[in-house]
């Protein structure tokens, strides 16, 4: 195939190696002129990108690329399609952007795969105490059953709440079926046909709270969500329940959380807190009903990140040869976007 097309990676050098499989590379020059991965620096900063930018037809984004500036795409006269290899695009370009007839593709839901696996891992894993057994057991104690006395649980039968129907939120009901829990969803923006064809039943927020055994968070990042768990609602969590948070920290008013954790009524997964990290003293890291981990749901597996750079390649082929999109973000989208 004749190479008329010229692609700019925008990524950073050590975060290009982790995203992108030699073939894929091999895949995109067999259409494409690119500049190599192994010229790329350790930061990729504004006058890199309007550099590589000259005469590129779509160029590839990811995390820390800076943002896409009014001056950068007004100096990028060939672009047309910016293939973000990450997920949130909120802050890669400014709201010119939409006028300028450039478009823009996400990896969110190839992410959100990645994060739905991360939940259903920390909700089989906390629901059969693995945790405690593993300290237990390393400390030189033993018992199977007795040690457990039989406050393990699985998931059949048990009510999932989720918040929010986005990318991860879908995903993780499609993992949860198999279990045979009931599935049950709060998003005020869900309509009742479309909790009738995800095949889960739409709740009140309050309600969802007070009948979850397992509650999990997967609302958007915005004003809207902000605090969506609180001082008025999180005293309604059931005892023995299991809180999970893979989405952001500002879901929840962290000062409230802990009040009610300090009771040991129930158990919570972070795997996001605000501000990240958590502060050296901050309660979470101490609390024994607590399991802590470093903002890793999601785009941390090393066959995961393979994919985000392989979709990110077939996105600009799919553009650029065919005219198509699959992952496309759009202005009136972000709104209910993380």
């Amino acid at each position: 195939m004749k190479k008329n097309y010229k692609v700019a990676i925008l990524v950073e050098h050590d975060l290009a190696n982790s995203i992108f499989d030699i073939r894929d590379l091999d895949f995109l020059a067999s259409f494409a002129e690119f500049n190599p991965v192994s010229e790329l620096p350790a930061a990729i900063t504004p006058e890199f990108m309007t550099d590589m930018l000259v005469g590129a037809q779509a160029c590839i984004s990811c995390w820390r690329t800076p943002k896409f500036s009014d001056e950068i795409i007004e100096n990028a006269a060939e672009l047309k399609l910016i293939a973000h290899a990450a997920g949130a695009v909120k802050n890669l370009v400014t709201p010119n952007f939409w006028k300028s007839g450039c478009r823009i593709t996400s990896n969110a839901k190839i992410i959100a795969e990645d994060v739905a696996q991360t939940t259903l891992a920390l909700i089989l894993t906390s629901l059969k105490q693995l945790w405690r057994f593993n300290l237990l057991t390393a400390s030189g104690n033993w018992g199977g059953g007795e040690m457990s006395q039989f406050t393990t649980k699985r998931l059949d039968d048990l009510n999932v709440g989720i918040v929010g129907a986005s990318n991860v939120g879908k995903e993780v009901i499609n993992i949860l079926k198999p279990f045979k829990c009931n599935i049950n969803i709060y998003d005020p923006y869900l309509s009742s046909i479309e909790a009738e064809i995800l095949g889960v039943t739409l709740m009140n927020l309050d309600g969802l709270i007070q009948t979850s055994d397992v509650l999990s968070l997967h609302a958007p990042a915005n004003e809207d969500c902000r605090h969506i768990l609180n001082a008025k609602n999180i005293p309604m969590i059931k005892d023995g329940a299991l809180l999970v948070n893979t989405a952001r920290g500002m879901l929840i008013d962290e000062n409230a959380l802990v009040k009610e954790l300090k009771t040991g009524r129930f158990t919570a997964c972070l795997d996001v807190t605000d501000p990240e990290p958590p502060a050296i003293d901050h309660p979470f890291r101490s609390m024994e009903n607590v399991v802590l981990t470093p903002h890793i749901a999601g785009g941390c597996t090393m066959n995961g990140r393979h994919m985000l750079g392989r979709n990110s390649i077939k996105e600009i082929y799919n553009y650029l040869i065919k005219g198509l999109i699959d992952y496309e973000v759009r202005e009136e989208m972000l709104e209910h976007m993380a």
